[in-house]
């Protein structure tokens, strides 16, 4: 593994440096790649965190252990991609308060793996996504060509549309934001070009990516 160590920044510093801060996060990537496997975050040269990125064909089940025996706090992810779209699963433990993670679906777009388009939270039971903590973000650019989130969306326990906060008309100010729901839906999209009926229902994927 190649170790990488990084202040709370994101910048790359020597071990040596390192080793004389309070918290900093080391991060290994597999030999002669740039896959990131494990990112540690440490305090005073204890490891209170670790994310933890699984490989094709690893199993969690070969992992947990290792990382229990560094702490208690981790997150294991998954990322597969799918017709042009990368679903992200994570497992989120803190053996402190439970045995068992919480467990969420993240999905991005190839093109922009940075920014979500639909976060949902699973049950840890039956596997089904709670629909009524899906939460799924439409993003556009500025008048700085900044990309921000200019359509968030949350929904009802049957993955109908509750609530569509529309910032297109002035993205700073609150109070000039648009909102819409299940029923007013076709209004919003009669604003855009672009074809945003995959906000309307918590469904993870656009029906695209279905199809293929």
């Amino acid at each position: 593994m190649k170790k990488v160590y990084k202040n709370i920044f994101g910048e790359v510093i020597s071990k040596s440096n390192a080793v004389k801060l309070d918290e900093y996060h080391l991060h290994y990537y597999e030999e002669g790649s740039n896959f990131l496997k494990e990112i540690e975050f440490i305090n005073e040269d204890s490891v209170y965190n670790i994310n933890y990125f699984l490989s094709d064909g690893e199993n969690e089940d070969e992992v947990l252990p290792y990382l229990k025996e560094k702490t208690d706090f981790f997150d294991i992810e998954k990322r597969e991609t799918v017709d042009g779209f990368i679903i992200s699963t994570n497992k989120l433990y803190s053996l402190s308060v439970d045995d068992l993670p919480l467990i969420s679906k993240t999905v991005f777009t190839t093109d922009d793996p940075e920014n979500f388009i639909c976060s949902q939270v699973i049950d840890n039971e039956t596997g089904e996504p709670q629909l009524e903590k899906t939460v799924k973000c439409w993003y556009t650019t500025d008048k700085n060509g900044e990309k921000y989130a200019a359509i968030e969306c949350s929904y009802e326990e049957n993955g109908k549309l509750e609530l569509a906060v529309d910032k297109t008309s002035d993205p700073e100010n609150e109070e000039n934001w648009l909102h819409y729901d299940y029923d007013t839906f076709q209004d919003l999209q009669n604003h855009f070009e672009a074809d945003i009926s995959y906000y309307k229902t918590a469904i993870l994927l656009p029906k695209e990516a279905y199809q293929a």
